[in-house]
């Protein structure tokens, strides 16, 4: 039968189809509608392109990072909490300087009086002084007791240090991957709305051409609102996490795209070391750790100063005078001792029960780190596990959605079931966006309690070792 003899409407049914297979359009502007008979895909479209087309690529979201070393050091230079640590450093220099050259002094004395003699033969009036010059002494054992007094406030401040710094670190991390997460789930909206967008206008080219139903354009511009919706949303949060993390922490305000310090994803991976040698090191940096053992030392010192102190102080000294109105010289030695009473033994005993108290608070606080070890290294484990399973998950989805598509193109399924199987496979890949961003914040935390996560190149960011004496 001759073309020119067909009915108009075929004429223009074949027309419009011919100009789908011809025009350069998303995928979706291949798919059939009813009463237009099924429509084969494209050779040149696979499967997988087009669910590339239809969805946002886990592979093209932004990874979380580190935040810029250079802006940790300035962070920490400029913290309050760090500053107010140093200055009780330096508090503790100079009152273990205090310690060590000791309180005791010279004590000068000076005596004037007047001598009235009625009797003969030395009646008369005689002006008379003394001169007094004293010191206590200190022990040698109450030396040795205050040099490690001295050596404790040291080692305390740095424990204050210490922990001032990685809490510090602790919640700019935590801030800094809140405010990455929420970045990245905008950039995920957004890639969303484009891709929706795109596909309700290959819709209306579609609906002008008579392809496409106005039912099918009401539901796509439909999902395009609820699109348009999750975009705000997103935006809203990041904007909002952005403006927390850079009023609480203004040095990191000079990343404007959070994108971090450069090759530091793979720093955000679990370390390599087994648990046990992992656990170490946490013990090792733990501040909490280096705090109570800095108080037991403190205590033991305290302890040793009580003991010490049992055996009294003496003072010694010299003096001069002049009696008579100089007719008479006086040169002698004098020697104090006070006798130790109840109250030394008492103090002695105080400081002792202190020692135990510091005891037993170390070994809680052991044990409290190492219950935290264990919960962080299961946490980060899992995540880090959960993370991988979230990505094949994503992944399965995705190719579901691409089937359903795929069955939609061909008439087996209508346009509601391919967005609600691309609505799963969207929420799949948020879920292992977020899935990454939290096993990255866990690996993280992990490596900064053992000592791991900063390295040279961020003098202010490494953490000192505790000292675990």
């Amino acid at each position: 039968m001759h073309f020119t003899s067909q009915p108009f409407a075929l004429r223009a049914l074949v027309a419009a189809l011919a100009l789908l297979f011809t025009t350069s359009v998303p995928a979706l502007a291949g798919t059939p509608q009813p009463g237009s008979g099924p429509a084969k895909p494209s050779a040149q479209a696979p499967q997988s392109a087009i669910a590339q087309d239809m969805l946002p690529q886990l592979s093209a979201l932004p990874r979380p990072t580190l935040p810029p070393f250079a802006q940790l050091d300035r962070l920490l230079a400029d913290t309050p909490l760090l500053h107010v640590a140093q200055a009780m450093q330096q508090a503790a220099l100079q009152n273990g300087q205090v310690l060590r050259s000791g309180t005791q002094e010279f004590t000068g004395q000076a005596q004037v009086q007047q001598r009235r003699i009625d009797a003969p033969p030395d009646n008369g009036n005689y002006a008379e002084w003394q001169l007094l010059l004293n010191r206590q002494i200190r022990l040698p054992s109450q030396a040795q007791a205050d040099n490690r007094l001295a050596d404790a406030l040291t080692t305390s401040a740095n424990a204050g240090l210490i922990g001032a710094r990685q809490q510090l670190l602790t919640d700019v991390l935590a801030a800094w991957f809140a405010a990455q997460r929420a970045q990245a789930e905008a950039a995920l909206a957004q890639q969303n709305l484009g891709l929706m967008q795109g596909q309700v206008q290959a819709l209306q080219r579609r609906k002008a051409l008579g392809d496409a139903s106005m039912l099918e354009l009401e539901q796509m511009q439909a999902e395009e609102a609820r699109a348009q919706s999750a975009l705000l949303l997103a935006q809203g949060l990041a904007s909002s996490s952005r403006a927390a993390l850079e009023a609480r922490y203004p040095a990191l305000a000079g990343d404007t795209t959070l994108s971090g310090q450069a090759g530091s994803t793979a720093q955000l991976a679990l370390p390599d070391q087994p648990a046990d040698a992992l656990r170490a090191l946490v013990e090792q940096n733990s501040a909490t750790l280096a705090r109570d053992r800095a108080a037991l030392q403190q205590a033991q010192a305290k302890a040793g100063q009580a003991t010490a102190a049992r055996t009294p102080q003496p003072t010694v000294g010299a003096y001069v005078g002049s009696d008579r109105g100089g007719r008479e010289r006086i040169i002698g030695l004098q020697f104090a001792m006070p006798f130790g009473g109840p109250a030394r033994v008492s103090t002695e005993r105080a400081a002792l029960a202190e020692v135990e108290a510091a005891q037993w608070r170390l070994r809680d606080a052991q044990a409290l780190a190492l219950a935290e070890f264990q919960r962080l290294w299961a946490t980060s484990q899992s995540q880090a596990a959960g993370a991988k399973a979230m990505d094949r998950a994503a992944q399965v989805q995705t190719q579901a959605s691409a089937r359903m598509l795929r069955a939609y193109q061909l008439g087996e399924a209508g346009i509601s079931d391919w967005l609600l199987a691309r609505r799963s496979a969207l929420d799949a890949v948020r879920q292992a966006l977020q899935s990454r961003f939290d096993a990255a914040q866990s690996a993280a935390l992990l490596k900064l309690q053992a000592g791991l996560l900063f390295d040279a190149s961020s003098s202010a960011a490494v953490m000192p070792a505790a000292n675990p004496d």
